[in-house]
């Protein structure tokens, strides 16, 4: 499925997915059958007034990752801390893979988002060039914790979760597999977790190598744009502050990084005779499969 500059191969997708699933299976990481053999071990870190909020927790992937435009790829992979709280879901969280890939998608048809589904959403239009909701078909979305513990105080408030070295220790892995598999060109996390003691970046050297430190942000020198042997990773502030992050931390941590990409040829310049071809290729495949499902059902 191809135009003039755009080719997205929707196959492979489907094989990354499928080898995805399989390892959530194996793994027991799936919510309706979360079986993760450090479970145990995470909640014992905790404090002994926690309780489990939810366990269980997958990456998405939409139909359109594996994109290329005038022949340069660009898969990304957006990371977060931690799957928010689900009231209405029957495990806290979306019950498997297939599930979660399905609501991360129909954000397109979410009339109210959170901040940071709206503030993934600028960060994926600013890449691609293109002003649509529709641009939620091309990217994955995962997180590094597959639990999270919340204390009974503070149980209705997202806010108050907490992690331990432990969890975010033990998790990793998972996440590092992900990466594996998707093999994106882009790695993007959002949050100070990641820059803790350089938590994330130090872990992706174990598995891919050695890395290039490109470009510090210009506040602290704390977030910054990596340059590894099979992908970019940048580390951004999260957007749960929306207003903030949209008026200083994005031009300090996340313009400035995709636009060296670009100069650089880590990402392309999407011109914009191609902006209105990206939507006519993509909204035929995806409408139909959010036509039946609600807007806002599963936000907390």
């Amino acid at each position: 499925m191809n135009n003039t500059m755009w080719k997205f191969d929707i196959e492979k997708t489907k094989h990354r997915i499928a080898l995805l699933n399989e390892y959530y299976k194996e793994r027991g990481l799936n919510a309706c059958d979360f079986r993760c053999d450090r479970y145990f071990e995470c909640e014992k870190s905790q404090n002994k007034n926690n309780k489990k909020q939810f366990s269980g927790g997958t990456a998405a992937v939409m139909p359109f990752y594996d994109i290329m435009y005038n022949n340069t790829p660009m898969r990304i992979l957006v990371i977060g801390k931690e799957t928010g709280y689900m009231k209405k879901c029957k495990y806290g969280i979306y019950k498997d893979f297939e599930m979660n890939n399905l609501i991360v998608l129909n954000n397109i048809n979410w009339k109210k988002k959170n901040n940071h589904i709206k503030g993934t959403l600028h960060l994926l239009q600013y890449i691609y060039n293109i002003r649509t909701k529709y641009v939620y078909s091309s990217y994955a979305l995962s997180n590094l914790l597959r639990c999270s513990f919340q204390t009974v105080d503070n149980f209705k408030n997202l806010s108050g979760t907490k992690d331990t070295q432990i969890m975010r220790n033990n998790c990793v892995e998972h996440l590092v597999k992900e990466i594996e598999i998707l093999d994106p060109t882009v790695v993007i996390t959002q949050g100070a977790w990641a820059i803790k003691n350089n938590f994330f970046i130090n872990n992706l050297r174990k598995k891919f190598g050695e890395y290039t430190l490109l470009r510090p942000n210009e506040s602290n020198g704390k977030y910054g744009l990596y340059s590894f042997e099979k992908f970019y990773c940048i580390t951004t502030h999260h957007p749960a502050r929306l207003g903030v992050w949209e008026a200083i931390y994005a031009y300090d941590s996340v313009w400035p990084m995709i636009d060296f990409l670009r100069l650089s040829g880590g990402l392309p310049v999407i011109e914009s005779s191609s902006i209105s071809e990206y939507k006519n290729i993509v909204k035929p495949f995806v409408a139909p499969i959010i036509s039946n499902l609600k807007s806002n059902n599963y936000l907390r």
